[in-house]
């Protein structure tokens, strides 16, 4: 049994160990027709929503997401599969953060009651500030999903905005991938 819970730490590694490998060695097209146009946005889907779902966003959606629009899949439709897959992920750290927040310690719980002045001050700021966050910056939701699900910010208005952010940085990031893929093919 102990074998079998130690074969269990390594395989998520082994697993991102062998993605990079596949990326590696193969081009965007051949993963592509490896893993079918089909389940391509099924297996970006499952990843984006991992990442989302996990503090750290340990697990790298981007890297598939440029692969399958280099490889010709739609980008528009990437960039609002993957956002909705993250966003649906970052509810459940915004709920850590809602019932979780006692679990915290002290001084964690002490600084993010000093961000509820933001809350009680600027309220119709902050759905302004998640989108952009969420269209600019290529780190974790956690920053915001947490903080404001202790300071019991309203769902909707950390999601909505952050998740139509998500939108554009995805898309974005897909179209990118096919312009620049398109524009270094000649040089490969």
């Amino acid at each position: 049994m102990k074998r079998f819970a130690y074969l269990l730490r390594f395989l998520p590694i082994l697993f991102f160990v062998g993605l990079t490998i596949t990326f590696f060695y193969f081009s965007p097209e051949g993963i592509l027709s490896l893993v079918g146009v089909e389940n391509a946005y099924v297996l970006l889907f499952v990843l984006a929503f991992l990442g989302g779902l996990t503090t750290g966003s340990g697990i790298p959606y981007h890297v598939v997401l440029i692969s399958f629009a280099a490889g010709g899949l739609n980008p528009l439709i990437l960039g609002i599969t993957t956002a909705l897959a993250v966003t649906f992920g970052d509810c459940t750290t915004y709920y850590v953060g809602y019932f979780g927040g006692q679990l915290m310690p002290v001084r964690v719980q002490t600084a993010l009651k000093k961000l509820s002045f933001l809350k009680e001050r600027y309220p119709r700021l902050l759905p302004t500030i998640f989108f952009l966050y969420g269209a600019c910056v290529p780190f974790s939701s956690d920053l915001v999903t947490i903080p404001m699900g202790f300071l019991k910010y309203p769902l909707w208005r950390v999601m909505l905005p952050l998740g139509l952010g998500t939108v554009i940085f995805n898309t974005a990031l897909a179209y990118a991938a096919v312009y620049l893929y398109g524009w270094l093919a000649p040089f490969t």
